[in-house]
């Protein structure tokens, strides 16, 4: 039997193995394409929703559908937001988004998201039925449709005021800053004395108390409703309005909300407080990369040397964890070189950070990242540079 004829035969079988029609949703021009394709039979049986990119798809309609095929484009936020809404409202049904220019990084980043496949704008009749058949066969082996969990990088500080949160914050924007348009989310643990959303300039409406006190009964719409959207495109779980006792979080509440944001997002960011507990070390030894911010003082070094002896004691694998000094300034004659600073730590360092006061400040002062006030500074290079190598990293331990 040819390719053709085996997908034709396993076509004939859909009625047996969905319990609702096939529904396509695209713009008008595509669907009345679609509908004109020659030798298609199984389109007489879909429904077909013509509407534009970023409209709202009628609850109704996916009420009915046993397996849905919707146009996507990445450049149109409202039209990327379809794809965790129909997850909320079919939490089962298979998603297959259909797009102009398939782009291997991007659809990659759909995979993460649940979308069970891609198919290629304008449509063909016979890719979607092969998809389609492709996409039933696998769900009838759900290990096959197992969805790899979004790398966790923690942000970690030898000594306060060492700019963590300004790394991690600017990390987590260079991070989303890629074609392929990353869902990243970053999380101020700091639950005592943290500023990530004074940082970023926004006012949160929740935070991480919200999910905290959830308990057993958070799920992703509780976080979607907590995570604040920054003008860079990352999402921020804040830290709590109010001081709270640091102790009063559990690791396995944490570790609850940490699992639904690795199925929700493409990287998950984490700013940690100075304070080493339980649950902090919890999160450390469970992060897919470890950021050491250090600065070029024998303050800073020498709790970092002391951090660093703990974690192997505590048996975090040494290669996840990079070493980035920051506030480095570009003199030909300094006090503590880079070179001092791998010698003291034992570590090679694998980023160093450039000084640029002025334009953080001014940055702070309008609530934006450094990046949107000035693109091509040393800092904003450091951290891309930076996102670059813990993205290869993490991408590469997860193959």
């Amino acid at each position: 039997m040819g390719h053709g004829e085996y997908i034709l035969d396993r076509g004939k079988e859909l009625e047996l193995q969905l319990t609702a029609p096939i529904t396509v949703v695209a713009s008008g021009e595509y669907i009345d394409s679609l509908k004109a394709s020659a030798g298609a039979n199984w389109i007489s049986d879909a429904n077909f929703i013509a509407v534009d990119p970023g409209d709202t798809i009628p609850e109704a309609e996916v009420n009915t559908s046993g397996i849905i095929v919707f146009e996507v484009d990445p450049t149109v936020p409202r039209s990327m937001e379809r794809i965790r809404k129909l997850h909320a409202i079919r939490p089962g049904m298979p998603q297959i988004v259909a797009m102009k220019n398939v782009d291997l990084k991007l659809v990659r980043t759909l995979v993460r998201e649940g979308v069970a496949d891609v198919v290629e704008l304008p449509f063909a009749a016979e890719e979607i039925l092969q998809t389609v058949v492709a996409v039933l066969e696998t769900k009838g082996h759900p290990a096959e449709q197992e969805v790899e969990l979004a790398p966790v990088i923690a942000v970690t500080r030898a000594v306060g005021g060492s700019g963590a949160t300004t790394i991690a914050s600017h990390l987590a924007a260079s991070l989303a800053d890629d074609d392929a348009r990353p869902r990243v989310c970053i999380f101020d643990l700091d639950i005592q004395s943290g500023r990530l959303a004074e940082v970023l300039g926004i006012t949160p409406r929740r935070t991480l108390s919200d999910l905290l006190e959830a308990g057993k009964r958070i799920d992703a719409s509780l976080m979607q409703s907590v995570a604040e959207r920054h003008a860079s495109g990352v999402s921020v779980i804040a830290a709590p309005g109010e001081i709270i006792p640091i102790e009063a979080v559990k690791a396995e509440d944490l570790a609850r909300i940490l699992e639904i944001a690795r199925n929700e997002y493409d990287y998950v960011v984490l700013d940690l407080p100075s304070n080493l507990t339980n649950w902090t070390l919890n999160v450390l030894s469970k992060a897919d990369s470890v950021v050491m911010v250090v600065e070029q003082t024998l303050a800073s070094l020498r709790q970092a040397r002391r951090r660093l002896d703990l974690f192997k004691n505590l048996g975090l694998d040494h290669r996840l964890i990079s070493i980035v000094v920051n506030k480095t300034e570009r003199k030909l004659f300094s006090a503590i070189s880079l070179g001092d600073v791998e010698k003291a730590l034992g570590r090679p360092v694998t980023a160093g950070i450039a000084l640029d006061s002025a334009t953080l400040a001014s940055a702070q002062d309008q609530g934006v990242l450094a990046r949107s006030i000035k693109r091509k500074s040393a800092f904003v290079s450091d951290l891309d540079g930076l996102a670059e190598t813990i993205a290869a990293a993490v991408e590469g331990a997860h193959r």
